[in-house]
């Protein structure tokens, strides 16, 4: 009574997909396009960000890159201060919230010292330590970029394994501490009430914390909206797919409607990618990205990647990121230059947080 054949279950993700193309399809373009307005992409360097000698978390300057994102938040939200900046990202405090980092290779990944002024944002605007996670699929590189595995109290830091795992019925495969699990499914119950260390875990707010990396063959480049690959159990089974599928698990509610904030991870860059396990072709960028705009990062980010080639005397990546356009298409933000806000500031020693 329980079997479907394998063709009814491809017919049954096919039509699922369809239907959510179809739902924002009639949405039309995101609020920012609606109303009339730019959407706002701040950039801000400081040649300081990293002055050790490697490429890692520990080659970081801790206070130089919180005065980065902190200025890039303000910049972004247009508040007086940082409280209010943060406050604005956060309308309710009580609710607990979940930071996507990108910690699956050993090449380029995200740094804790990005991550923390983050979480100190969080709860400067009146979060618990206890109501903050960060997430991956695996902790592969946790201890290269600061992160140590958290089950306990305070801020929770693990895989998503740790917090119930990732739907095994619905076809979007999301991992249950987005969507808090679906109850009506008895596999997906077990998973995410007795396999979860962690316990029972639904965010409410997503905030994304990517890497500016290359992806030659497949995407073309990892940013924003290629990091929730991570969120869904299946990410193997969408290499053929990807420039639809990205787009496709970025439209779903526990993705879009949650997302809050995008903070890109651009003190390094990769520009090229190879294995995802050896560092020679990241380089020092110095840079963090801050926006709302899921599309308009990514489009920003493929622009300073293909700037990045043409120095070191590559052609632009390959494939063309195509799902970037495809993404603007159902509404998930905008891609085209024009109508993209691009703030960029200097916080360097004496520059004063100065735009250019």
């Amino acid at each position: 009574m329980f079997r479907i054949s394998v063709r009814r279950r491809t017919f049954l993700k096919v039509l699922a997909a369809m239907l959510v193309l179809v739902a924002w399809g009639r949405k039309g373009v995101s609020h920012a396009a609606q109303a009339g307005k730019r959407s706002r992409v701040v950039v801000v360097h400081d040649a300081g960000a990293a002055p050790g000698p490697g490429l890692d978390n520990a080659d970081l300057d801790p206070e130089t890159v919180k005065r980065m994102v902190n200025q890039g938040v303000v910049a972004l939200t247009g508040a007086a201060d940082l409280k209010s900046a943060w406050r604005k990202v956060i309308p309710d405090p009580s609710k607990r919230v979940a930071v996507k980092v990108n910690c699956q290779i050993r090449g380029i990944y995200t740094k804790a010292k990005v991550v923390q002024p983050v979480l100190e944002g969080l709860m400067l605007a009146g979060v618990s330590a206890d109501n903050i996670l960060v997430y991956d699929m695996t902790d592969n590189a946790f201890e290269l970029a600061g992160f140590k595995r958290n089950l306990g109290a305070g801020v929770k830091v693990g895989k998503v394994a740790d917090f119930g795992g990732y739907s095994r019925i619905l076809y979007h495969r999301l991992a249950n501490l987005l969507t808090g699990g679906h109850p009506y499914s008895v596999a997906n119950l077990v998973t995410n009430t007795l396999h979860a260390p962690a316990g029972r875990w639904d965010c409410d707010y997503l905030i994304n914390v990517p890497v500016l990396k290359a992806l030659d063959g497949y995407c073309g480049v990892t940013l924003s909206m290629k990091n929730h690959y991570g969120s869904i159990g299946n990410p193997g089974d969408h290499h053929k797919d990807i420039m639809d599928h990205i787009p496709l698990i970025n439209s779903q509610p526990e993705i879009k409607d949650k997302t809050r904030l995008i903070v890109m991870d651009a003190i390094f860059g990769e520009y090229q990618w190879v294995n995802g396990r050896d560092q020679s072709h990241v380089v020092r960028v110095n840079k963090v990205l801050v926006a709302c705009d899921t599309v308009a990062i990514d489009a920003t980010g493929w622009r300073m990647i293909d700037a990045l080639r043409k120095e070191h005397d590559l052609p632009p990546v390959a494939p063309r990121p195509q799902y970037i356009a495809k993404a603007a298409a159902l509404g998930l933000g905008v891609a085209d230059p024009s109508q993209i806000e691009l703030l960029q500031l200097e916080t360097g020693k004496g520059s004063g947080g100065r735009g250019r």
